[in-house]
């Protein structure tokens, strides 16, 4: 299988890095706040399956435009025009956190270029009765604690910086900066997101940690409720950080439900 390779085209008038690698079918995958936008081991076992693209949101990594966004529509617009000059919808997307309510909001615009819709311990709701945690926290074993199932796990190094010191610390506070443009108030939610659930038409596999800290298991059992065509499938001893604690199991549910 051939390297991924990085490009920057031009979209809308925004410069978005975008990675490709792998083979066949197309898929989009549509990062979280934590700024995966570097090539990790499960975007490696997608492409097995898939020709994978992997586009920072306007904000993340060398992605401009951000002078432009202001919400999470903003983003859902972006990719309305990624996909439209890619030529690429309709395609599966596959949206994790802060990826996941993208993706959402981009198949509620635009249904005819969301052909599969899989949401990764999606954001986009408030439940009274299953607040979110709060993610803009400084401390970094704290933030280890609310995102993984096990603080220790050998994952944790590759999701993100370990220290103060650590060289990507940059890019992960472009990242928080980013984030909170878009979902610091209301807070990793849409409002309005629940009255527009029905506006979806693509099948949705909703796939949550049973462990999620950050947003607990109860949004992707909404969301398995209120959108029209969606199943829930859960991965037991696993946190947030779905993709990096459980990336055989993540990969091999994708897989099944888009092919």
């Amino acid at each position: 299988m051939a390297k991924p390779t990085t490009i920057c085209p031009t979209i809308a008038g925004k410069k978005t890095q975008l990675t490709v690698g792998g083979s066949g079918p197309p898929l989009l995958y549509l990062h979280s706040a934590s700024g995966e936008t570097e090539w990790m081991p499960f975007h490696e076992k997608l492409a097995r399956h898939f020709t994978v693209y992997l586009p920072a949101h306007p904000g993340f990594a060398d992605s401009k435009g951000f002078d432009e966004i202001r919400d999470i529509y903003d983003y859902a617009w972006h990719y309305v025009d990624f996909l439209t000059e890619l030529k690429l919808g309709p395609v599966p997307v596959v949206g994790f956190s802060l990826g996941g309510w993208t993706g959402l909001e981009l198949a509620i615009l635009r249904p005819e270029l969301v052909q599969k819709l899989v949401l990764v311990d999606a954001a986009g709701l408030r439940l009274a009765d299953a607040p979110m945690a709060e993610l803009f926290i400084d401390d970094l074993t704290k933030l280890k604690k609310l995102l993984f199932f096990d603080p220790n796990d050998p994952c944790i190094p590759i999701a993100m910086p370990q220290s103060l010191d650590d060289p990507r610390i940059v890019q992960w506070l472009r990242a928080r900066e980013a984030t909170a443009r878009v979902a610091w108030n209301p807070y990793l939610h849409n409002p309005r997101l629940p009255q527009h659930l029905r506006r979806v038409e693509c099948p949705v596999l909703a796939v949550w940690g049973k462990q999620d800290k950050l947003i607990p298991l109860a949004h992707g059992e909404y969301y398995a409720k209120n959108l029209p065509n969606c199943r829930l499938e859960t991965i037991d001893n696993c946190g947030h950080m779905l993709p990096f604690e459980k990336p055989d199991e993540f990969v091999q549910k994708v897989v099944a439900f888009l092919k």
